[in-house]
């Protein structure tokens, strides 16, 4: 059997397998994952040559059939790559947990859906697969805290709606072209109204499953009730990576993204109002997953806004971005997973001073905040570093909107930095709460997957040319790609670790030797609870709320005024209270009428009936004239 096919039917008999085995759910997950990634591996280094299309049936001159490039083989690599390691970390992290036994299924079952929109040659096959997602999606968020069945709902609503959406653009492309293919020969010009409108309803779909603003309101929400791992694996890394590759799919094989500035302006917008947006709420966040949920949105501002330059070297930093925020994002959900089941808690209140109890935990988290920042030589810097390079070719062609794209891009680096620096102080640094003693490292399955996917953000980071870009990104793409600038991350890592060297110096012959403990004075008066004078990290930036503008945006915000899915339901709420006044009316005055009616003809028929036999007869006599009469007609 062609891997083509494994790759999706492994994990879902491995997910079957430990549901109806409950004791080797751990051992069957495990394998099937993988097994997956070892069919992912084939496929990747299969795809290095030329494209390969498998056709599963045919059916009413419609085939369904599955495709391999070397853009499908690539993300189907990291997507059985990220399987395994969330896969690893919950057999420990997942025991406290109620459901486990169908989150496992919902983990397989996931990875082979993901896998068959990845390898889909059409977009009815993509269809089946990504509806397949919308249901798995809703299954697993189920698996949580009290209130996770809200966060399931308004997760089927808002990424349902955007479906429902796609689906009218596939149907436009349907009776416009006749064609479905998901890379015909040659990408369609956008200057055509009808195929304007299906790429805007096709994209709306990608930018919903990838949780671009107005469509990521079911993020934070469900970040709030489900695991860690949850959130890992779905916005975090399967998520992402479907999402943009549609959107790299749709905006270099099947449209020509760079034939329309308007539309190229609009997802430049889209994608810089997601960065300033996501990060400013992450700014006044007070737990971590909710956090680091709405920096999982702020990241795909940068995404959207690479692939809207419509540039080479834009859409290259858009899809590293892709890749890069797939790796840090699940590194950081997952050491945060790690602090919660040991601590009991994701409140930024009741953590801190972890660092020295957690020393792999502190140091994954580390790496992959300094990541998404863009602090080089990690990966998330060079992925930005070209999505700014992409942003300033546009000028060229006589944009002037890149200077406010640029500067939203830019501004929203430095808040993300901002608020991991008050994220890491809460957690790891500053005063231990007394609770908090006794924490510990997590396991081996626990720090092996934070630290291989820190590590990695260091090698995509340093030897960004030589691996990722060079054999991922760059071949993924049917154009050239010319870097603009001068980047040189060996020699900049050599500088940065001399002067972290210097700082360990000087902190070792310093403070470190001899420590002095300061004294807390409130009002002149001395706390001697070491308790009651600890400094969280929650009121950091708490400030912005009082700005002028933004601190009502953030209100606003809070209050759920830019959620898609308060605006959906109050539309329906009312038409739906509309409709049931109407309706009350209608049937009240049309019973009323009828009642009226029936009135009116039972007075009519009690005159006639007086109770005279005569008038009987004559009524008799009528009726069989009038029978007769109708009869000679005839």
């Amino acid at each position: 059997m062609t891997p083509l096919l494994l790759v999706v039917l492994v994990p879902i008999a491995a997910g079957l397998f430990g549901w109806l085995i409950g004791r080797l759910r751990n051992e069957f997950s495990f394998i099937g994952a993988v097994l997956t990634l070892y069919f992912a591996v084939r496929l990747f280094i299969s795809s290095r040559g030329s494209p390969a299309v498998f056709e599963l049936v045919r059916f009413t001159g419609l085939n369904v059939s599955f495709r391999l490039d070397a853009l499908s083989g690539f993300v189907l690599l990291f997507v059985a790559a990220f399987g395994v390691l969330v896969t690893l970390f919950s057999f420990r992290y997942m025991k406290s947990w109620t459901g486990v036994r169908g989150y496992f299924l919902y983990v397989m079952l996931a990875l082979a859906g993901a896998n068959g929109v990845l390898l889909a040659a059409n977009l009815p096959t993509l269809l089946f697969f990504w509806g397949l997602l919308l249901v798995l999606l809703y299954g697993i968020l189920l698996v949580g805290r009290t209130g996770a069945e809200r966060a399931a709902s308004k997760a089927l609503v808002i990424v349902g709606l955007s479906d429902f959406a796609m689906l009218l653009g596939v149907a436009l492309l349907l009776v416009k072209n006749g064609w479905v293919d998901l890379v015909p020969r040659a990408p369609m010009p956008l200057n055509d109204p009808l195929m304007i409108t299906a790429f805007v309803l096709v994209a709306v779909g990608a930018l919903a499953k990838a949780g671009s603003m107005p469509l990521h309101s079911w993020i934070p929400q469900a970040s709030e009730t489900s695991p860690a791992t949850v959130m890992a694996l779905i916005p975090a890394s399967i998520d992402k990576l479907l999402g943009i590759y549609l959107l790299t799919r749709l905006s270099v094989s099947m449209f020509n993204i760079a034939s329309n500035m308007a539309l190229r302006n609009v997802l430049m917008a889209v994608g810089a109002v997601t960065i300033l947006g996501g990060v400013i709420m992450a700014l006044v966040q007070k737990r971590v997953t909710r956090l680091l949920s709405f920096h999982a949105v702020s990241q795909v501002g940068y995404m959207v806004l690479g692939i809207g330059t419509g540039t080479p070297i834009g859409i290259a930093g858009g899809l590293f971005h892709m890749l890069n925020n797939s790796i840090y994002k699940t590194g950081l959900f997952l050491s945060s997973g790690t602090v919660e089941h040991w601590t009991k808690t994701d409140e930024i209140d009741k953590l801190g001073g972890l660092a020295r109890q957690m020393p792999l935990t502190f140091f994954s988290f580390l790496v992959c905040a300094m990541a998404i920042a863009g602090v080089p030589p990690l990966n998330g810097f060079v992925s930005k570093w070209m999505v700014y390079q992409g942003v300033v070719e546009i000028a060229r062609e006589g944009n002037r909107l890149f200077p406010v794209f640029l500067v939203a891009a830019m501004l929203g680096s430095v808040l993300t930095l901002a608020s991991f620096l008050k994220l890491l102080h809460a957690v790891f640094f500053g005063q231990r709460p007394a609770e908090l003693s006794r924490v510990r490292e997590g396991g081996f399955t626990m720090w092996l997957p934070t630290i291989s996917l820190a590590l990695l953000c260091i090698a995509f980071g340093v030897f960004a040319y030589w691996l990722p870009l060079r054999h991922l990104i760059y071949p993924s793409l049917p154009f050239d790609v010319d870097p603009i600038g001068i980047w040189q991350p060996e020699l900049v890592t050599v500088l940065m670790f001399i002067a972290l060297g210097v700082g360990a110096v000087i902190y070792l012959l310093g403070t470190a030797r001899k420590p002095v403990a300061g004294r807390t004075f409130v009002g002149g008066e001395r706390i001697a609870d070491n308790e009651e004078s600890r400094v969280t990290g929650t009121a950091f930036y708490s400030s912005v709320k009082n700005l002028p503008v933004l601190g009502d945006l953030l209100r606003f915000g809070e209050a759920g005024s830019f959620d898609l899915f308060n605006w959906v339901r109050g539309v329906l709420g009312g038409l739906g209270s509309a409709l049931r006044v109407v309706l009350d009316e209608t049937i009240d005055k049309a019973f009323g009428l009828l009642g009226r009616f029936v009135l009116v003809v039972g007075a009519g028929v009690s005159k006639l009936m007086t109770g005279m036999l005569p008038l009987y007869v004559s009524w008799v006599f009528f009726g069989a004239a009038l029978f007769y009469l109708i009869l000679v007609l005839r």
